[in-house]
């Protein structure tokens, strides 16, 4: 609930007054914890999802600096790696999330008559059976720690990243823009091995393309990793 209001406050302000977003960013938080409860359909546990995420990932991208971050997502791509390929308690977590309907994940419908709430399998045992599943899950963690390393690397500026410009604009800004085309093109890699119906690690190409991506145009412009 406190994370969607991190979500929710920093676009309000553009239009209307602090306190008045924060009052708004509060009401909007409570119905969708409200409808997630009394109505976990996938559209809803999707919406609250995504809010979690921009909150949580606002939080650890003005908290941290780039090279803790880095540091973690490389770590956690190999636990993900691990938990999916070897020990498969992944799997076993995604189940409980979607028994409980938690935000910790985004559903992905296959067709247009899927109820998330009348799915009578769990995950596991839709893969166990080889049936060809309704829905594809993307776990939040997927989606904040590419995007938290964005952000964190657009708030903290090192002393050694001046402001270069390049075509007239800061450089820093191509910096961040290659994090985010690298994310997305580990993601197209991602999805071309999910849509072949098995379970995959997202983070270790979603986190390898965000640091490649970060990689060519900060060494491109700077020279330097700044991520310090």
């Amino acid at each position: 609930f406190i994370t969607m209001i991190y979500a929710f406050y920093p676009l309000l302000t553009y239009v209307l007054p602090d306190l008045h977003s924060v009052l708004i960013g509060f009401i909007l938080s409570g119905i969708l914890t409200y409808l997630l409860v009394v109505h976990p359909e996938w559209y809803v546990v999707d919406a609250t999802g995504i809010a979690v995420a921009v909150g949580v990932t606002s939080i650890i991208g003005i908290s941290f600096a780039p090279g803790p971050i880095l540091v973690l997502m490389v770590i956690l791509a190999v636990y993900d790696a691990i938990s999916v390929y070897k020990t498969k308690h992944m799997i076993d977590l995604a189940d409980s999330v979607m028994e409980f309907n938690l935000p910790v994940l985004l559903v992905v419908p296959k067709r247009k008559d899927y109820s998330f709430r009348k799915t009578d399998k769990g995950l596991k045992e839709q893969i166990a059976s080889g049936a060809e599943r309704d829905a594809l899950f993307i776990g939040l963690g997927d989606i904040i720690f590419p995007s938290a390393f964005a952000v964190s690397r657009s708030v903290y500026r090192a002393d050694n990243l001046s402001k270069t410009e390049v075509f007239g604009f800061e450089g820093i800004g191509f910096v961040v823009a290659g994090v985010i085309i690298g994310t997305l093109i580990g993601y197209t890699a991602l999805m071309t091995f999910v849509l072949k119906g098995n379970p995959q690690a997202g983070l270790p190409l979603l986190n390898g393309g965000a640091i490649l991506g970060y990689l060519i145009p900060v060494l491109a412009i700077y020279q330097s990793l700044g991520l310090w």
